[in-house]
């Protein structure tokens, strides 16, 4: 019978998971409580944790003293900790760290923080050297204690490879955050031989050919998904370009931001898997950072690219047109579109006509859609609603409304022709409705699956009190059930 209370009671403790003080409440009725709950509260606290200071405090100390003695001593004779080395028949009831599902990078370093301050005097050498041993000290314990961890945030000058229980701490990885900052080369090569299952990878400030991050990208063995971060375009990588057109027969998901000719595009026409792909190239537009030929290379792979299995598609300023293609290359799998485009592009704005053409094709499966639409051509969007009889989500720009003319005849557009999935609206920048379009909208959309609005980023005239009573009318009547 006890074990089906256990039982009873892990469920219980398992729905209070996100609510911390409620599970810290069961561990204070009794100890058989308190035994079942504490591994439950220990596993991952650290994000929902958000006390005031003098609580992190408290938790912080108590980390401190779960520290070896050694690590404690070491601490005391650098002046970073004040508390007593406690007696062993002090310690802590428990080893809340051996609960713990993760190694947790921003804890830790909010923690090195509070507990590490700036006093008179200040010696930044001082404060550094006390704030990396602390720091050590502290992964060292995690390291030692965490068992099997699934995901980790790295970003930490320690060589975590070199801490005891790294191997058993590390080796089931699936996924992985790396910033480029603080790891180094050497740190990568040492951590390749421990975790070699990563299936998530993350880069962030890439710079360069980095022979660690090669090897260790080299190394994974079920590399499904793949998001690099550059922080400068000065050197093309092309050895990083090698090793992605090795891994490409495993690659689900690529991702690069912000300037995609930080590497070179050979490895694309590889990524014949590939189901999910984001090129946000956020500086594309910045005359001072183009290079046309590193443009011309892009565009030429991407012509010879086809991804048949693609299903999410997310792109930002690329400088040349080349979303139609891997549109119509994909064998109408696709699900979700989002497309960001210049509107002074090579090809012109009457792209954009060409690009809602090739959705309303080569998507009836299409769920979700945000792409810019002309003022002269907002009935273009008429072959989507009629085509795409799936889609649930919409979000709609206008590249050119100088001229602020109403956009009206959208919305009638919308009522007579959009599929009985379409509920999601959002009106970006430029959009501009006459109080009495939006009350035919919403009086014709009555009926139909309540709508949730986003229009935080429309021009000023939901901000009137005449559209803020249209909306609060509407959504009092349940045409409208959410703004966001």
């Amino acid at each position: 019978m006890s074990y089906l209370v256990e039982d009873c009671l892990i469920i219980i403790f398992n729905e209070l998971r996100k609510k911390p003080s409620s599970l810290y409440s069961c561990i204070l009725v009794n100890k058989y409580w308190c035994h079942v709950a504490m591994p439950i509260l220990w596993e991952d606290p650290f994000e929902l944790f958000n006390g005031g200071s003098s609580s992190r405090h408290k938790l912080y100390n108590l980390i401190i003293s779960l520290l070896p003695t050694p690590s404690k001593r070491l601490l005391l004779d650098n002046n970073i900790i004040e508390l007593p080395i406690q007696e062993s028949s002090n310690q802590p009831l428990f080893n809340y760290i051996n609960f713990s599902s993760q190694v947790p990078s921003n804890f830790i370093d909010d923690m090195i923080k509070l507990l590490i301050k700036k006093e008179d005097g200040f010696n930044i050498i001082k404060e550094t050297s006390q704030k990396y041993l602390l720091e050590r000290e502290v992964y060292k314990l995690f390291v030692s204690n965490c068992e099997n961890i699934i995901h980790f945030n790295w970003q930490t000058r320690q060589p975590l490879s070199q801490f005891q229980g790294a191997s058993t701490c590390f080796s089931q990885l699936r996924s992985l955050i790396i910033d480029l900052q603080f790891v180094t080369s050497i740190e990568l090569f040492a951590m390749a031989q421990i975790c070699q299952n990563i299936e998530e990878l993350s880069v962030f400030e890439c710079y360069d050919d980095i022979p660690g991050l090669i090897w260790f990208i080299d190394t994974q063995k079920n590399l499904l998904s793949l998001s690099l971060y550059f922080k400068s375009d000065e050197k093309q990588c092309l050895q990083l370009s090698e090793v992605i057109k090795r891994k490409a027969s495993t690659l689900r998901k690529f991702s690069i931001e912000p300037l995609i000719i930080s590497i070179s595009p050979k490895f694309l026409p590889s990524l014949i898997n590939l189901q999910h792909l984001e090129l946000k190239n956020i500086y594309g537009h910045d005359n001072d950072r183009m290079d046309i030929f590193k443009e011309y290379e892009w565009a030429y792979s991407l012509s010879l690219a086809s991804f048949p299995n693609l299903q999410y598609l997310e792109t930002a300023f690329l400088p040349f047109s080349k979303e139609c293609d891997l549109i119509e290359k994909s064998n109408g799998s696709i699900l979700d579109i989002d497309i960001c485009r210049m509107n002074n592009n090579i090809e012109g704005i009457g792209y954009n006509k060409k690009l809602i053409k090739v959705i309303s094709t080569n998507c009836p499966n299409i769920e979700r859609l945000n792409i810019e639409i002309e003022i002269e051509n907002l009935c273009g969007i008429r072959e989507v609603l009629i085509n795409c009889l799936r889609l649930i989500k919409l979000q709609l720009s206008i590249t050119n409304n100088e001229d602020k003319c109403a956009c009206d005849e959208l919305l009638e557009i919308l009522v007579e022709f959009s599929p009985k999935t379409l509920y999601k609206l959002t009106f970006c920048t430029n959009f501009i409705f006459t109080p009495d379009g939006l009350k035919n909208f919403f009086e014709n959309w009555k009926g139909r699956k309540p709508l949730i609005l986003n229009t935080h980023s429309c021009t000023g005239n939901y901000l009137t009190d005449d559209y803020k009573m249209i909306i609060g009318k509407y959504l009092g009547e349940g045409v409208i059930k959410e703004i966001i």
